[in-house]
């Protein structure tokens, strides 16, 4: 066989065919045979890519400034379930439009306007404010940019200005419009509330067929949540704590080093008597002195004595009244003491020295701290050779036998942490993160090792989801018959308000009206300003707001209903500043609508994709 393989090699047709075959290669490219293709760009805009490089590029800057200004906190968990990606995306794809665009309609940047735009850009200034060329290759050379690679990128951001400038350029808010608003925002009125709150008494309960009834009439009020069943393996350093032999002398270590922290300081009761004459306060001292009575002498002199309670050195607000009470050895009188305050006179009537918590009354608090940070430590070595079991194909029950861990087994959580029985479960962690996962995690999948925030781990796999259904009668029979006696005291509660509403619009007196209600001047509140406790709910500030100025209207409060007598509508005073702040807010924000129209129509005219399965690797 191989010999009639090697002479048929050998022929002439066999040569031609290779040559064919050389060929071919030589046309279509090599790479294309030995490496597969791969889609490297996360969106497609028109014929332009948005590269996954680039995209990573803006996201990392993105996600920095998010770091510098809510702290450290900020992890690329908490950054996708915010959907940061989603929003740099969006970003990055609005600025390739409006260069798209800006190429369509031939808009072209000259040298000189990118050099003045680079020699006025502060961030390049030297000391003397001009142009520094060494601190401009320094910034670029931090960025990781090059000159040709910042030129380009300037000169596209400055096509993109000219673009949007373009469009946006008359768009300004006018002054009727910003007067208006303000009218609207800063108008108040006054109003008399009557409050009639739902009778005490409950009404007789439904028969059977009724309820049943009512939860099929309403049934969207009884909806159970999205619930999941979920394995987990979970390292709790707190539960771990019987694993762990802490030696004592590390508790007794940890209390030397922290001797300060059980160590209470010295302090005094001190009373005060504060004077802006210095004689007045002279006076008081000598009084003292011939045996008066503190809160007696001050009273003779006109002043007040006030109570500082049992103070440190440090409580102290002057350290000259810490250095005057602290002087004293026994219960006495200091003073008077001089401070940008005024004159002090300051009575001690008790005295407690410093004092140290004894090690025996802190030892199994410590001993437990000592035990918890042994366990952190075995715990992310234990956490490595989780990963490593489930990287190598064990199931969770395989991995948690090989490492002697228990499995956590939730038949139903929602994503509040509660079963169906509106209870926590046993065993669920704490940390917010574990439900966050437990959620975005897709169902018949493992999670990956995840942390707990108190030092733990965690790798979870969700078996099955059941998705928010309305609960069956049986279930949500207290609810439903909860939900039906509110409703009736509801109705009864805005019956009679309307009945009484309607005796006030026929000329009743409102005393005879309101015999045994609480009744309530409001005084001036503007639209924003709405006080359930006090029966002004939301519901009644819409409510007046839409009345003119004597008219009755109801609308509900809290546990029951109001009824409102507008008694007076107060235009705002003019105010020019106001005015002006309003209608600049007005103008940004058109400004920002018209943009959004304008990018969603390149958008139409030049079609954006994206790639979800690149993307999905930045969340």
């Amino acid at each position: 066989m191989l010999t009639s393989l090697r002479q048929g090699a050998a022929s002439w047709l066999a040569k031609i065919l290779f040559g064919l075959l050389i060929l071919s290669f030589a046309v279509w490219g090599v790479g294309d045979y030995l490496s597969p293709d791969v889609d490297d760009a996360v969106a497609k805009v028109g014929e332009s890519e948005i590269g996954a490089e680039e995209f990573r590029r803006e996201y990392s800057r993105r996600f920095n400034e998010w770091r510098r200004r809510l702290g450290g906190n900020v992890t690329p968990e908490l950054a996708t379930q915010l959907g940061l990606p989603e929003e740099v995306l969006r970003a990055v794809i609005r600025r390739r439009l409006v260069e798209i665009e800006a190429a369509r309609l031939g808009l072209e940047v000259g040298d000189g306007q990118v050099r003045r735009a680079i020699e006025a850009d502060p961030n390049f200034g030297g000391r003397l404010g001009g142009f520094d060329r060494a601190l401009f290759e320094r910034v670029l050379l931090t960025n990781g940019l090059s000159e040709g690679e910042f030129v380009t990128m300037l000169r596209r951001d400055i096509s993109r200005r000219q673009v949007d400038g373009l469009v946006a350029r008359n768009v300004r808010a006018s002054r009727s419009m910003a007067e208006a608003v303000h009218r609207y925002r800063m108008e108040t009125r006054k109003a008399v509330l009557i409050r009639v709150p739902q009778d005490v008494a409950l009404p007789e309960d439904p028969g059977e067929e009724e309820l049943r009834a009512w939860h099929e009439a309403n049934g969207t009020e009884f909806m159970a949540p999205a619930y999941r069943a979920v394995t987990a393996i979970v390292l709790d350093p707190d539960l771990w704590l019987d694993r762990v032999d802490a030696d004592p002398a590390l508790a007794r270590d940890a209390y030397e080093a922290r001797i300060e922290d059980f160590t209470v300081p010295a302090t005094r009761r001190v009373q005060q008597v504060l004077f802006d004459d210095e004689a007045k306060a002279h006076e008081l001292m000598l009084r003292l002195a011939a045996g008066a009575e503190l809160e007696q002498a001050a009273g003779t002199v006109g002043a007040a004595v006030s109570d500082l309670g049992a103070v440190s050195r440090d409580q102290l607000p002057q350290s000259a009244l810490a250095e005057a009470v602290f002087a004293l050895n026994e219960e006495g009188v200091a003073g008077p003491v001089e401070t940008p305050l005024g004159w002090h006179v300051l009575a001690v009537d008790q005295i407690a020295g410093e004092m140290v918590i004894p090690y025996e009354d802190v030892r199994e608090g410590l001993e437990r701290e000592a035990a918890r940070e042994i366990a952190i430590e075995r715990l992310a070595d234990l956490a490595n050779d989780l990963d490593d079991q489930l990287g190598g194909g064990a199931t969770f029950e395989d991995a948690a036998g090989a490492l002697d861990l228990p499995l956590l087994e939730l038949e139903a959580v929602d994503e509040s942490g509660r079963d169906r029985a509106g209870e926590q479960p046993e065993g669920l962690p704490a940390e917010p993160n574990f439900l966050r996962t437990v959620f975005s995690t897709p169902v018949g999948e493992d999670s990956l090792l995840g942390e707990l925030g108190d030092g733990g781990y965690f790798v979870l796999r969700v078996e099955s989801e059941t998705p928010p259904a309305v609960r069956p009668f049986e279930e949500a029979r207290p609810l439903v018959l909860s939900a039906w006696r509110n409703n009736r005291l509801n109705e009864a509660a805005r019956a009679r308000a309307e009945a009484l509403a309607q005796q006030l619009r026929e000329g009743r007196p409102l005393t005879s009206v309101a015999d045994g209600l609480t009744v309530i001047e409001t005084g001036p509140f503007s639209r924003t300003e709405a006080a359930p406790d006090s029966g002004r709910s939301r519901e009644i500030v819409e409510a007046v707001f839409t009345a003119e100025r004597g008219e009755v209207v109801v609308a509900s409060a809290g546990s029951g209903y109001a009824i409102a007598i507008v008694e007076d509508i107060e235009p705002p005073p003019y105010s020019e500043e106001e005015i002006g702040t309003i209608r600049e807010q007005l103008s940004a924000e058109m400004v920002e609508d018209v943009w959004r129209q304008f990018h969603a129509a390149l958008e139409d005219r030049f079609g954006v994709m994206v790639n979800s399965d690149l993307l999905a690797q930045f969340n």
